[in-house]
C-alpha cells in the first residue's frame, strides 16, 4: 500500500495534528493567538512584560521581585546600603554553620577558604578581592549583602543562586573570617 503512494499523495494526506484538530475542543488548542512567555519581572519595566499578580510570591522567595540595586563603590552608597538592609540573621552557631556551608559552595572558589582572595579561580583572575582586607572590614553588613545579591565588578549576581536568608548567613561567616584574620 505504501509503495502505491507518490510523494505528493503522502504530503496531502492528513497528519496526526490534522486529525486531532477535527475534535472541537482540540481545535481551539491548534488555532490560537500566540502569547508571549510569562515573565515575573522585567529589568527595564517594558510594557510588553507581564507583571506578577499582586500579592503573589515566587517559589524562590519574595526578594526576587526586587529589581537589582545599582551599586557604586562610594562611601555614601555604603551607608545607604547599611540603612536599607539590616542583617536579619543573628550570629548564632547555626547561622555560622549555614554561612560556612554556603560560603564553601558559592564563594570559596574565588575568595579562598579563609577569604584572602586566593581561591583556585584566583589564579586565572588575579583581581579577586580579599574579604578580610581593612576596606571590606569597613563595609557594613547591608553593603556586603547587596554585593552578594547584585554582584560588583567581575563578580556575578547571586540573587537567583543564594536565597536571601543564606546571604545573611554568608555575611555573618565573612565577619568571622575577618575576626580570625585580625
Amino acid at each position: 500500500m505504501l509503495t502505491g503512494c507518490t510523494v505528493e499523495d503522502w504530503r496531502r494526506s492528513p497528519g496526526p495534528d490534522d486529525i486531532v484538530a477535527l475534535v472541537p475542543w482540540f481545535a481551539n488548542m491548534v488555532d490560537h493567538v500566540a502569547t508571549p512567555p510569562l515573565k515575573s519581572w522585567c529589568p527595564d519595566d517594558r510594557p510588553t512584560c507581564r507583571q506578577p499578580v499582586e500579592g503573589t510570591v515566587p517559589i524562590t522567595g519574595p526578594d526576587d521581585l526586587v529589581p537589582p540595586i545599582q551599586l557604586a563603590p562610594t562611601p555614601a552608597n555604603v551607608r545607604a546600603m547599611g540603612r536599607r538592609f539590616q542583617n536579619s540573621a543573628a550570629r548564632t552557631a547555626e547561622s555560622l554553620e549555614r554561612g560556612r556551608d554556603r560560603y564553601d559552595i558559592f564563594c570559596a572558589l574565588c575568595h579562598g577558604a579563609q577569604g584572602g582572595g586566593d581561591g583556585p579561580i584566583a589564579a586565572a583572575m588575579p583581581i579577586v578581592p580579599s574579604l578580610v582586607s581593612p576596606q571590606v572590614q569597613g563595609y557594613n553588613d547591608g553593603y556586603i549583602y547587596a554585593i552578594i545579591t547584585n554582584g560588583r565588578g567581575l563578580m556575578k549576581q547571586y540573587r537567583q543562586r543564594v536565597r536571601g536568608d543564606d546571604r545573611w548567613h554568608i555575611v555573618n561567616y565573612i565577619r568571622v573570617l575577618q575576626g580570625i584574620a585580625q
